[in-house]
Protein backbone atom coordinates (compact mmCIF):
# COMPACT_ATOMS: atom_id res chain seq x y z
CA UNK A 1 0.00 0.00 0.00
CA UNK A 2 1.37 3.47 -0.87
CA UNK A 3 2.74 5.77 1.80
CA UNK A 4 0.90 8.92 2.82
CA UNK A 5 3.08 11.86 3.84
CA UNK A 6 1.71 14.79 5.80
CA UNK A 7 2.95 18.39 5.64
CA UNK A 8 1.21 21.25 7.44
CA UNK A 9 1.58 24.52 9.31
CA UNK A 10 -0.52 23.20 12.21
CA UNK A 11 2.31 22.99 14.75
CA UNK A 12 2.21 20.57 17.68
CA UNK A 13 0.36 22.54 20.38
CA UNK A 14 -3.14 21.67 19.21
CA UNK A 15 -5.03 18.58 18.14
CA UNK A 16 -5.10 19.30 14.40
CA UNK A 17 -2.32 16.94 13.29
CA UNK A 18 -3.75 14.10 15.38
CA UNK A 19 -7.26 14.73 14.06
CA UNK A 20 -6.17 14.35 10.43
CA UNK A 21 -4.20 11.19 11.20
CA UNK A 22 -7.12 9.79 13.21
CA UNK A 23 -9.44 10.32 10.22
CA UNK A 24 -7.08 8.38 7.95
CA UNK A 25 -6.43 5.56 10.39
CA UNK A 26 -10.10 5.21 11.33
CA UNK A 27 -10.82 4.42 7.69
CA UNK A 28 -7.80 2.16 7.23
CA UNK A 29 -5.44 1.41 10.17
CA UNK A 30 -2.93 -0.23 7.82
CA UNK A 31 -1.97 3.03 6.11
CA UNK A 32 1.52 4.23 7.00
CA UNK A 33 1.67 8.00 7.57
CA UNK A 34 5.00 9.83 7.49
CA UNK A 35 5.23 13.36 8.92
CA UNK A 36 7.38 15.63 6.79
CA UNK A 37 6.94 18.70 8.99
CA UNK A 38 4.22 20.53 10.91
CA UNK A 39 6.40 23.52 11.77
CA UNK A 40 6.01 25.28 8.44
CA UNK A 41 5.74 29.03 8.94
CA UNK A 42 2.05 29.88 9.21
CA UNK A 43 0.35 30.32 5.81
CA UNK A 44 3.76 30.33 4.06
CA UNK A 45 3.39 28.35 0.84
CA UNK A 46 6.92 29.30 -0.27
CA UNK A 47 8.44 27.71 2.84
CA UNK A 48 6.19 24.67 2.43
CA UNK A 49 7.03 24.27 -1.25
CA UNK A 50 10.77 24.36 -0.53
CA UNK A 51 10.51 21.70 2.17
CA UNK A 52 8.31 19.46 0.03
CA UNK A 53 10.42 19.94 -3.11
CA UNK A 54 13.57 19.02 -1.17
CA UNK A 55 12.29 15.64 0.02
CA UNK A 56 9.33 14.24 -1.89
CA UNK A 57 11.38 12.44 -4.53
CA UNK A 58 13.18 10.51 -1.79
CA UNK A 59 9.91 8.65 -1.23
CA UNK A 60 8.84 5.79 -3.52
CA UNK A 61 6.98 6.64 -6.71
CA UNK A 62 3.25 6.61 -6.11
CA UNK A 63 3.53 8.15 -2.65
CA UNK A 64 0.55 10.33 -1.68
CA UNK A 65 1.46 13.72 -0.22
CA UNK A 66 -1.19 15.47 1.90
CA UNK A 67 -0.27 19.17 1.94
CA UNK A 68 -2.28 21.27 4.41
CA UNK A 69 -0.96 24.80 4.05
CA UNK A 70 -3.29 27.81 3.95
CA UNK A 71 -6.16 25.71 2.58
CA UNK A 72 -9.04 27.53 0.88
CA UNK A 73 -7.82 30.95 1.99
CA UNK A 74 -9.62 32.63 -0.90
CA UNK A 75 -13.30 32.45 -1.94
CA UNK A 76 -13.97 29.63 -4.42
CA UNK A 77 -10.42 28.26 -4.03
CA UNK A 78 -10.61 24.60 -5.03
CA UNK A 79 -9.11 21.67 -3.23
CA UNK A 80 -7.16 19.66 -5.78
CA UNK A 81 -5.28 16.45 -6.44
CA UNK A 82 -2.48 16.29 -8.99
CA UNK A 83 -0.08 13.67 -10.28
CA UNK A 84 3.38 15.13 -10.78
CA UNK A 85 6.63 13.30 -11.46
CA UNK A 86 4.92 9.99 -10.54
CA UNK A 87 3.84 11.30 -7.12
CA UNK A 88 0.36 12.41 -6.03
CA UNK A 89 -0.26 15.67 -4.16
CA UNK A 90 -3.42 16.71 -2.35
CA UNK A 91 -3.87 20.32 -1.34
CA UNK A 92 -5.35 23.66 -2.32
CA UNK A 93 -5.20 25.48 -5.64
CA UNK A 94 -3.18 28.29 -4.05
CA UNK A 95 -0.01 28.14 -6.18
CA UNK A 96 2.01 25.92 -3.87
CA UNK A 97 2.00 23.00 -6.30
CA UNK A 98 3.52 25.15 -9.04
CA UNK A 99 6.58 25.79 -6.85
CA UNK A 100 7.34 22.10 -6.39
CA UNK A 101 8.29 21.56 -10.03
CA UNK A 102 8.21 23.48 -13.28
CA UNK A 103 6.85 20.35 -14.99
CA UNK A 104 3.15 20.32 -15.75
CA UNK A 105 1.08 17.74 -13.84
CA UNK A 106 0.20 14.63 -15.81
CA UNK A 107 -3.27 14.71 -14.17
CA UNK A 108 -5.19 17.33 -12.19
CA UNK A 109 -8.65 17.14 -10.63
CA UNK A 110 -10.86 19.38 -8.52
CA UNK A 111 -11.90 17.36 -5.49
CA UNK A 112 -15.63 16.80 -5.08
CA UNK A 113 -17.09 18.36 -1.92
CA UNK A 114 -20.29 17.22 -0.27
CA UNK A 115 -20.47 20.42 1.79
CA UNK A 116 -18.30 23.32 2.92
CA UNK A 117 -15.90 22.57 5.77
CA UNK A 118 -13.62 24.64 7.96
CA UNK A 119 -11.28 21.67 8.43
CA UNK A 120 -10.55 20.63 4.87
CA UNK A 121 -7.44 18.65 5.75
CA UNK A 122 -9.49 16.28 7.90
CA UNK A 123 -12.83 16.30 6.09
CA UNK A 124 -11.65 16.28 2.45
CA UNK A 125 -7.93 15.61 2.01
CA UNK A 126 -7.72 12.76 4.53
CA UNK A 127 -10.56 10.71 2.94
CA UNK A 128 -9.14 11.42 -0.52
CA UNK A 129 -5.73 10.12 0.54
CA UNK A 130 -7.35 6.94 1.89
CA UNK A 131 -9.26 6.41 -1.36
CA UNK A 132 -6.07 6.77 -3.38
CA UNK A 133 -4.15 4.47 -1.03
CA UNK A 134 -6.83 1.83 -1.55
CA UNK A 135 -6.42 2.04 -5.30
CA UNK A 136 -9.01 4.56 -6.46
CA UNK A 137 -7.91 6.34 -9.61
CA UNK A 138 -7.06 10.00 -9.24
CA UNK A 139 -9.44 10.92 -12.06
CA UNK A 140 -12.35 9.45 -10.07
CA UNK A 141 -11.88 11.88 -7.16
CA UNK A 142 -13.52 14.79 -8.98
CA UNK A 143 -13.80 16.77 -12.18
CA UNK A 144 -10.81 17.30 -14.43
CA UNK A 145 -8.98 20.55 -13.76
CA UNK A 146 -7.51 22.19 -16.83
CA UNK A 147 -3.88 23.26 -16.61
CA UNK A 148 -4.91 26.86 -17.34
CA UNK A 149 -7.03 26.82 -14.16
CA UNK A 150 -4.13 25.83 -11.89
CA UNK A 151 -2.80 28.79 -9.90
CA UNK A 152 0.86 29.27 -10.77
CA UNK A 153 3.65 31.40 -9.33
CA UNK A 154 6.97 32.11 -11.00
CA UNK A 155 9.97 31.01 -8.91
CA UNK A 156 12.97 33.28 -8.47
CA UNK A 157 15.23 32.87 -11.48
CA UNK A 158 19.00 32.45 -11.78
CA UNK A 159 21.06 34.54 -14.19
CA UNK A 160 24.22 32.81 -15.44
CA UNK A 161 26.95 33.62 -17.95
CA UNK A 162 30.72 33.25 -18.25
CA UNK A 163 31.35 36.06 -15.77
CA UNK A 164 28.87 35.33 -13.00
CA UNK A 165 25.98 33.40 -11.55
CA UNK A 166 23.38 35.59 -9.90
CA UNK A 167 20.76 33.96 -7.72
CA UNK A 168 18.69 34.52 -4.60
CA UNK A 169 18.07 33.15 -1.15
CA UNK A 170 15.02 30.90 -1.49
CA UNK A 171 14.88 29.48 2.03
CA UNK A 172 16.21 30.11 5.53
CA UNK A 173 16.41 26.86 7.48
CA UNK A 174 15.97 26.36 11.21
CA UNK A 175 19.70 26.87 11.80
CA UNK A 176 19.64 30.23 10.02
CA UNK A 177 21.49 28.82 7.01
CA UNK A 178 20.66 30.58 3.74
CA UNK A 179 19.70 28.23 0.89
CA UNK A 180 19.99 29.73 -2.58
CA UNK A 181 18.73 28.66 -5.99
CA UNK A 182 22.28 28.48 -7.41
CA UNK A 183 22.88 24.89 -8.46
CA UNK A 184 26.10 22.92 -8.27
CA UNK A 185 25.55 21.80 -11.87
CA UNK A 186 25.78 25.41 -13.13
CA UNK A 187 28.64 26.21 -10.78
CA UNK A 188 30.75 23.23 -11.85
CA UNK A 189 30.37 24.14 -15.52
CA UNK A 190 31.09 27.86 -15.22
CA UNK A 191 33.76 27.79 -12.48
CA UNK A 192 36.07 25.24 -14.10
CA UNK A 193 39.70 26.43 -13.88
CA UNK A 194 38.59 29.86 -12.59
CA UNK A 195 38.90 31.82 -9.37
CA UNK A 196 35.61 32.61 -7.70
CA UNK A 197 34.17 35.17 -5.30
CA UNK A 198 30.82 34.62 -3.62
CA UNK A 199 29.28 38.04 -2.91
CA UNK A 200 26.26 39.00 -0.78
CA UNK A 201 25.60 42.44 0.69
CA UNK A 202 29.03 43.78 1.78
CA UNK A 203 30.56 40.34 2.26
CA UNK A 204 32.68 38.12 0.03
CA UNK A 205 33.87 34.54 0.31
CA UNK A 206 36.80 33.35 -1.84
CA UNK A 207 35.78 29.70 -2.19
CA UNK A 208 33.14 27.05 -1.79
CA UNK A 209 33.94 24.52 0.92
CA UNK A 210 33.53 20.77 0.54
CA UNK A 211 32.46 20.02 4.13
CA UNK A 212 30.91 21.89 7.05
CA UNK A 213 33.90 21.00 9.22
CA UNK A 214 36.29 22.83 6.88
CA UNK A 215 35.66 26.09 8.77
CA UNK A 216 35.94 27.34 12.34
CA UNK A 217 33.23 28.45 14.75
CA UNK A 218 31.89 31.91 13.98
CA UNK A 219 33.19 31.97 10.39
CA UNK A 220 30.94 32.44 7.37
CA UNK A 221 31.11 29.77 4.71
CA UNK A 222 29.58 28.66 1.42
CA UNK A 223 28.89 25.03 0.59
CA UNK A 224 26.70 22.98 -1.73
CA UNK A 225 24.12 21.15 0.34
CA UNK A 226 22.78 17.63 -0.07
CA UNK A 227 20.21 18.85 -2.62
CA UNK A 228 22.96 20.41 -4.75
CA UNK A 229 22.27 24.10 -4.04
CA UNK A 230 24.59 26.77 -2.70
CA UNK A 231 24.16 27.35 1.02
CA UNK A 232 25.65 30.20 3.04
CA UNK A 233 26.04 29.74 6.75
CA UNK A 234 28.00 30.66 9.85
CA UNK A 235 29.44 27.74 11.75
CA UNK A 236 27.70 27.48 15.12
CA UNK A 237 25.85 30.72 14.35
CA UNK A 238 22.75 32.08 12.61
CA UNK A 239 23.73 33.42 9.18
CA UNK A 240 20.36 35.02 8.46
CA UNK A 241 20.55 37.14 11.62
CA UNK A 242 24.27 37.90 11.55
CA UNK A 243 24.54 38.63 7.82
CA UNK A 244 21.20 40.38 7.47
CA UNK A 245 19.97 38.19 4.61
CA UNK A 246 16.48 36.82 4.04
CA UNK A 247 14.22 35.34 1.37
CA UNK A 248 14.94 36.91 -2.07
CA UNK A 249 18.27 38.47 -0.98
CA UNK A 250 20.68 38.43 -3.90
CA UNK A 251 23.78 36.21 -3.96
CA UNK A 252 26.33 36.48 -6.78
CA UNK A 253 29.26 34.25 -7.74
CA UNK A 254 31.81 36.15 -9.81
CA UNK A 255 34.48 34.41 -11.88
CA UNK A 256 38.11 35.47 -12.49
CA UNK A 257 37.95 39.27 -12.70
CA UNK A 258 37.61 40.70 -9.20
Amino acid sequence: MPLVTFLSDFGWRDHYVAAVKAKILAEDPSIHIVDISHNIKKFDIIHAAHVLKSVYQDFPEGTIHLVAINLQSQPKEDLIAIELNKHIFLGSNNGLMSLISENAPSQSVKLSLSDFTNFAAKDVLAPASVALAKGKKLGKLGDKLEEADLTRFMPLRVKANRELIQGHVVHVDDYGNLITNISKVDYDILSKDKNVLIKFRNYGLPKVLNHYHDTKGGEAFAIFNAEGFLEIGIKEGNAAELLGLEYSSMVTIKFDSY
